[in-house]
Order: C-alpha cells, then sequence, then structure tokens
C-alpha cells in the first residue's frame, strides 16, 4: 500500500534506488525526491497519510538530499571502494 511506504523514502532514495538503478545518478536522485513530495503531498491532501507523516517526509528530504547525492556520486565513481560509499557502522 502506498501509504505504507511514506516511512521507507529515505531507503529507497538514499541506498536501494542508487544501487538497483543502473541511470542512477545526482539529477535523478532528485527527479526522484521531488516526484516521491508531489506523490504523497498528494496524498496527505487525500488524508491518506497524516500531516505530521508528510512534515517528517519534507524534513527527511530535506536534511538527507546532500547525504543521498554525494552517495551516488561515490556509488558511480570507479576509484571508490563499495563500502566507501555506505560505510558500516
Amino acid at each position: 500500500m502506498p501509504a505504507d511506504g511514506v516511512c521507507y523514502v529515505g531507503e529507497f532514495l538514499g541506498y536501494w534506488f542508487i544501487r538497483k538503478a543502473m541511470w542512477s545518478n545526482k539529477t535523478t536522485v532528485k527527479a526522484n525526491a521531488a516526484s516521491l513530495k508531489k506523490f504523497y503531498a498528494f496524498m496527505a491532501e487525500r488524508e491518506l497519510i497524516k500531516p505530521e507523516e508528510f512534515a517528517s517526509l519534507k524534513q527527511q528530504i530535506k536534511d538527507k538530499l546532500p547525504d543521498w547525492l554525494g552517495a551516488v556520486e561515490r556509488y558511480n565513481d570507479p576509484e571508490v571502494d563499495f563500502e566507501d560509499v555506505w560505510p558500516v557502522g
């Protein structure tokens, strides 16, 4: 159910999308962030998610987007080891 995904947007944009979409780059991460924000704005408008869930999503995107952009840049750099993209711990 789409409403259940609001709490997983960070995992999607910051990890899954970068690893699984061969075309992931800074532009596509930004575009996906904007699209998801619009989608969940629609969901909030229709009262399918709580206003505080939408507010949290917007704040997470604002706060974490620079990290996600850095991760996609490192992931796509052949000179960077995979462990340096998402350090364990």
